[in-house]
């Protein structure tokens, strides 16, 4: 049928249909692109969430092969140290060496943190062969001398202190304990026994020295004017007077 034949009537109804349908098709449209728009939000915003934020993390430092990475720190002040009560630090020993004398204390300066160790030693002179065999002659004691044993001559108390180092404890050497050897002469050739510090310190302090390792003589290993090595200069009691 053609327009023309078409009444005024039918024609206002045939416009009217094509608007609405035309409506229809906006509106849809339109509604369609919402949606795409609604998603492709969604995907742009899921991504931002993944995306790093700017917050500082913790500087790490790889550690030796093996071990776990360490954090960055800042190393503390070292600490003060003061010498012991009533008397002066020990005097400086840039070329390291050792000591020989009585073990009379180990102090804490640090109020428990092991950061400000000193070590109170009552100095003596070891004497052995010869040297021994004079000393014992001017003192009127040679009866005593006997060549396979060891002598100290320590006239005057005179406490000489040392630290330890703050960052590494000293190693403690012994020959008479924990396990003590039979009776006999101990001469070279004994079994060494390497001690912690630790226990060494408790069986002082913790167990009121019942192993009676205060004022026993030692040999203080020197670096610089630090401790580095106690090791015990063992005397057989049973043999030696």
């Amino acid at each position: 049928m053609k327009w023309s034949d078409l009444t005024k009537r039918q024609r206002t109804l045939a416009i009217g249909g094509a608007a609405v349908l035309a409506l229809a098709l906006i509106g849809g449209a339109f509604a369609l692109g919402r949606t795409s728009n609604s998603d492709a939000r969604g995907v742009g915003e899921g991504t931002r969430t993944a995306e790093p934020t700017g917050t500082a993390e913790a500087t790490t430092f790889p550690g030796p092969a093996g071990e776990p990475e360490a954090q960055a720190s800042v190393a503390p002040a070292a600490p003060t140290v003061t010498g012991p009560p009533g008397s002066e630090p020990g005097p400086s020993n840039p070329t390291g060496g050792r000591v020989f004398g009585q073990l009379k204390g180990i102090r804490d300066e640090s109020g428990g943190g092991w950061s400000s160790l000193w070590v109170d030693v009552d100095t003596a002179v070891f004497l052995s062969g010869n040297a021994a065999l004079s000393w014992l002659t001017e003192t009127g004691n040679a009866d005593f001398y006997n060549a396979n044993y060891w002598y100290a001559r320590n006239d005057d108390s005179v406490i000489t202190s040392y630290r330890f180092r703050p960052d590494a404890l000293p190693l403690i050497w012994m020959y008479t304990w924990p396990e003590r050897p039979a009776p006999g002469f101990y001469g070279p050739g004994m079994d060494k026994q390497v001690i912690t510090f630790g226990l060494f310190y408790d069986r002082i302090y913790m167990y009121a020295d019942e192993a009676r390792l205060l004022d026993r003589y030692y040999w203080f290993t020197l670096e610089g004017d630090r401790v580095t090595i106690i090791e015990e200069q063992p005397r057989d009691s049973y043999y030696e007077p």
